[in-house]
């Protein structure tokens, strides 16, 4: 299980920009950080994108980008180093910055505020290297969360909706390379969706995922709110292109009347005591019964297609939680003593060395070692004394300063 939090300071990291190489990925994250805006303020949206995407190229991490914006010319610098893609894509700004860097301090300026998060260390750490990938979700059964506290949630769901960007353009990697499917099914619940920013490429693409046998479950209180972000075409798209669809009685009048009219028209009996009378036609579903389903506490759209037939099936149901099925019950009752198996944070090697600051102890100061120094010695003496008994003594223990060393004598020799 990886819990993934940017705001964690012990979690799991995941680095966006790790492995972009490429124009297409760089700007599909790049949209999802820096949104369009509408009017006159998307050329600025719209060219911080741009540099962001250049950036993501050209930096090894978002907090790197986020520090090299103090120095304009030098991040022009950067970025002009050598002749790629990343400095096609910057080559307005880089322009910009040679002239008068009116429009450059603009673009910056633009793009700062949408990294306004990344001035937080922790969240710079969280972000500085990847500890799970695309790979772990396909190699074995793996819970991925990303989540953020609630009152951070304005600043950072983009970078989660960025996220699951990347982790979605990655596993298409993997299935391009399977030619086809993914090794293993993949699900992606989305709670609270329109939440994640403007995610045009996933909208976009939720008809083709099913091929790589992925499925997506998206929650969100009423239509409106997709239409906000991506306005009524790209909301009809996203809605044309769910298979499955449970709207909850109690929406609002508008979400209602979407679905009254998806369900098309009802063809009755004007008068069902006079064989002759005239028949007259009625949505199959009104606003109120919507609304107010007649069995049950929501409506359910699904499409049945096979080879020779097709049809829109429509039902009133009530949902059973998944913890109120008895078979449920007794899956989680054989494991509710059992703790997840969670992802820790990866070691990071070429951090600073304790030794290099050192930290007054109890034992300099008073001449001699403090009770709590010498429980821990023991403490450590006895886990690495049950360890090699364990092992058989084919196991060494070492510290992870031992570790730095060694990999730091690493490179000093394979450096020519």
């Amino acid at each position: 299980m990886v819990v993934h939090d940017p705001t964690s300071a012990a979690g799991p990291r995941y680095n966006l920009a790790e492995g972009i190489d490429n124009v297409s990925d760089a700007r599909a994250i790049a949209d999802v950080l820096v949104p369009s805006a509408a009017g006159d303020n998307r050329f600025w949206t719209d060219s911080a994108a741009a540099l962001l995407a250049a950036c993501l190229i050209r930096f090894d991490n978002l907090g790197a980008i986020y520090n090299a914006m103090n120095d304009m010319k030098g991040l022009a610098k950067a970025l002009k180093s050598k002749q790629d893609d990343a400095a096609l894509l910057a080559n307005s700004f880089i322009a910009s910055v040679g002239s008068d860097g009116k429009v450059a301090s603009n673009v910056i300026a633009t793009l700062a505020t949408a990294l306004t998060g990344w001035a937080s260390t922790d969240v710079r750490a969280n972000t500085s290297a990847s500890d799970f990938d695309a790979e772990l979700i396909v190699s074995q059964p793996t819970v991925v969360v990303l989540t953020c506290p609630g009152r951070m949630r304005a600043v950072y769901a983009s970078y989660l909706g960025a996220t699951l960007r990347k982790l979605m353009l990655d596993l298409d990697t993997i299935g391009e390379r399977n030619r086809g499917p993914l090794p293993m099914p993949v699900g992606v619940i989305l709670d609270e969706f329109p939440t994640l920013g403007k995610l045009d490429s996933l909208v976009a693409d939720v008809n083709l995922v099913r091929k790589r046998r992925i499925s997506i479950l998206i929650g969100a209180q009423t239509k409106g709110q997709f239409e906000m972000i991506y306005g009524r075409e790209g909301t009809q798209a996203l809605f044309t292109g769910l298979a499955t669809q449970v709207i909850y009685g109690g929406c609002d009048a508008d979400t209602a009347e979407f679905y009254s009219k998806a369900s098309g028209t009802a063809t009755t009996d004007a008068n069902m005591d006079d064989p002759n009378s005239h028949l007259r036609q009625r949505p199959l579903l009104t606003v109120d019964e919507v609304i107010t389903p007649q069995v049950g506490n929501c409506t359910i759209f699904a499409r049945y297609v096979e080879t020779g037939f097709a049809t829109q099936v429509i039902l009133n149901a009530r949902l059973t939680r998944f913890y109120e099925r008895s078979d449920w019950k007794r899956r989680l009752n054989t494991v509710k003593d059992s703790k997840p198996l969670l992802l820790e944070r990866g070691i990071e090697f070429d951090d600073p060395e304790m030794s290099d600051m050192e930290m007054p102890t109890a034992e300099s100061i008073a001449g001699g070692a403090s009770t709590i120094e010498i429980a821990a010695r023991a403490k450590l003496a006895e886990v690495k004394a049950k360890t090699e008994q364990q092992a058989g003594g084919k196991v060494k223990l070492v510290t992870v300063a031992e570790l730095r060393a060694r990999r730091k004598q690493a490179k000093l020799e394979m450096t020519p």
